[in-house]
């Protein structure tokens, strides 16, 4: 394996890297998506997975 080459600068300090775990939570989801397709509304909560959004307007769109 190849070694990391730091050029020497003068006056110039280095220190080990320093790893930081960070816990990550899932962002809180609130509001609503409104699919409006002719007369027919459907309303989503805004954590639908957008593959289920798709599916329904591709749904709505063969009824209407």
């Amino acid at each position: 394996m190849g070694k990391l080459v730091v050029p020497e600068v003068a006056g110039a300090e280095f220190t080990a890297p320093v790893v930081v775990t960070q816990t990550s939570e899932p962002p809180i989801v609130t509001g609503t998506i409104d699919l409006v397709i002719g007369s027919v509304t459907v309303r989503l909560d805004a954590a639908t997975p957008a593959a289920r959004v798709a599916e329904l307007v591709i749904a709505l769109r063969v009824c209407a």
